[in-house]
């Protein structure tokens, strides 16, 4: 009888997250190459990827011909991976991020199995993969979900060591977590260390259990560590004499310490409504989880250590990413994996008590979000509320019908009692919603240059030149697949005040002679009356200033129009200077 059981329990631990993977390999696929690149991250990292498999160079990350060293090189790894095994495609530039994302889920099912039950890591799994932000995220190349996921899975496969009965399972975990840590500080760099040294470290003071020092095997994970992180970095700087000051001095401690000029400055409490509405629709069962988990810490810490561990790394991580001025949405995946289980071992515990209170609240939120919003989207044709593009109706309705039925079989499932078939309608309304958001992202997305990389190809030949006047499109290099010439003013001492793509080219352009492909902009005229042929994208109300310019130094100069496009709601001109196409 008990070898029946182990042989179960043991088929259970196999069977589960093949289960998963296959659903979400199928859920997660889905127009995921639908859609043309979001800029700038999508753009700029898969370019960074595209050069190095150009130049052969796996070592020093290039943005248009110039270093790129803000991140470390695992993601442009993987992303040269996808693009040599499936080619430059929107899919397989989004191939690992989603492999990432499936992965996360289901090291978070196999942590909740751990700590809880089976029921409980399934429940907690779901939650995760279906979660808006996590979910978009695994659908966008770029390193926030990667460098999440991976610290995540540091954080629970160490937690889960510390609650197996089996010393062989024990060791597995603990490797497993310090080749995360590493393999997170080889993506993002020294957060990859440092959360899970905080976290850790506060659990372990807090409980006072000193002695787990003397049984996490810190020697081995130091040397796993080092083999695994350090010889990039070595590399890196030996080939770039200037990396270590200026990724970890201006880039990982300046964002976070000092007031300096860095992209996206907001308010302290800007990831309050990002978590609330980034953990739809399980926030309606957040506030009534968080409630019961941080009561049995305070009922007893000792016996909920585990409850006690994911509440220190919700805090911690939450804390530490609001208190720079710089904020980016995807920065706060990390603490979704924890909010996962927290919600999942809840659900699991209440699991068929409809007279429980804190699930009757959650099951009202949810129907009443639900017909709310489908009323809002079903009326907007009518009342035209969000000014949104007619070619966007559709994919509102098809929303609004979907909320519309998630609220009258969640209610029907409540009425008849059937909680299993409740929280799956929950599941599949939510994953069907996010298919609905993912299929009109080409819709969405008005910052592509695909179509005019589209025309520009038809044209372009070999020896042609294609340049940006004072833009940097971050999608057309890797559409055109080529580098572009940028012609700005490249000697502006403002350069540096600005968080942008200028300053991304110009800390580095010093150390490489990119005078042929960042030029000065009377350079540009010159090239413009050249005997070489350049393609020109320009802005609309630059265009007029830039034609004088050429017509006062080279009167007989001329420029094709190939065609004008709206691009970000402004409007953009393609030139091709005075030669034949």
């Amino acid at each position: 009888m008990l070898s029946t059981q182990n042989s179960k329990a043991t088929h259970g631990w196999f069977y589960d997250p093949f289960f998963i993977a296959v659903t979400l390999i199928f859920f997660y696929a889905l127009w995921i190459g639908s859609y043309p690149l979001f800029t700038p991250d999508e753009g700029r990292y898969s370019e960074v990827a595209r050069e190095m498999i150009v130049t052969g160079d796996y070592i020093t990350p290039r943005l248009n011909g110039i270093a790129f060293l803000d991140k470390p090189i695992l993601y442009y790894w993987l992303q040269a991976s996808a693009i040599q095994l499936f080619g430059l495609k929107e899919w397989a530039l989004r191939f690992w991020p989603a492999c990432i994302g499936i992965m996360g889920s289901i090291v978070v099912y196999i942590t909740g199995r751990t700590l809880y039950n089976r029921r409980a890591g399934i429940l907690s799994a779901i939650i995760l993969a279906t979660c808006p932000l996590y979910f978009g995220a695994a659908h966008y190349a770029n390193l926030d979900l990667e460098v999440s996921v991976l610290v995540s899975n540091a954080l629970l496969f160490f937690i889960s060591a510390m609650h197996t009965p089996s010393q062989r399972a024990r060791n597995v975990f603990l490797i497993l977590a310090y080749v995360f840590s590493a393999l997170a500080v080889l993506t993002k760099g020294l957060i990859g260390l440092a959360f899970p040294m905080m976290i850790i470290g506060a659990w372990i003071a807090i409980l006072k259990r000193w002695n787990l020092l003397l049984q996490i095997r810190l020697i081995m994970g130091l040397v796993l560590f080092i083999v695994i992180a350090a010889p990039w970095y070595i590399l890196v700087q030996q080939a770039n004499p200037q990396f270590f000051h200026y990724f970890f001095v201006l880039q990982q401690f300046s964002r976070f310490l000092t007031q300096a000029d860095f992209n996206n400055q907001t308010t302290t409490w800007f990831y309050v409504p990002i978590v609330l509405a980034g953990f739809l629709p399980w926030t309606c069962f957040l506030f009534q989880a968080l409630f019961q988990h941080i009561k049995s810490i305070w009922q007893d810490k000792q016996k909920y250590s585990s409850e006690l561990f994911i509440m220190i790394w919700f805090v911690i991580v939450f804390t530490f990413f609001s208190i720079p001025k710089s904020k980016t949405i995807g920065y706060i995946l990390p603490v979704f994996p924890a909010l996962s289980l927290i919600v999942g071992h809840y659900l699991s515990k209440c699991w068929g008590q409809f007279k429980n209170s804190g699930i009757q609240i959650g099951i009202f939120l949810f129907v009443v979000s639900c017909l709310a919003f489908a009323a809002l989207f079903l009326a907007e044709p009518r009342n035209n509320v969000f000014h949104l593009e007619f070619q966007l109706i559709p994919y509102l309705m098809t929303g609004g019908v979907i909320l519309s039925l998630a609220a009258l079989t969640t209610y029907v499932c409540f009425r008849l009692n059937k909680f299993t078939q409740l929280f799956c309608c929950i599941a599949f309304a939510s994953a069907l919603f996010l298919l609905c958001i993912i299929s009109s992202a080409s819709v969405i997305n008005h910052k592509s240059t695909k179509s005019l990389a589209k025309i520009i190809a038809t044209h372009i030949k070999p020896n042609d030149e294609v340049v940006t006047y004072c833009r940097y499109y971050q999608d057309l290099p890797i559409y055109l697949q080529r580098r572009i010439t940028i012609a700005a003013d490249w000697h502006n001492d403002d350069i540096a005040k600005s968080d942008n793509w200028q300053r991304e080219l110009w800390y580095h352009m010093n150390y490489v002679d990119s005078s042929k492909w960042l030029i000065e902009k009377p350079e540009l005229i010159a090239r413009w009356a050249g005997d070489k042929r350049l393609f020109l994208l320009i802005t609309s109300d630059m265009y007029p200033i830039f034609m004088d310019n050429v017509h006062e130094n080279y009167m007989a100069a001329q420029a094709y129009l190939l065609g004008s496009y709206s691009f970000n709601d402004k409007d953009m001109i393609l030139l091709v200077s005075n030669k034949e196409l």
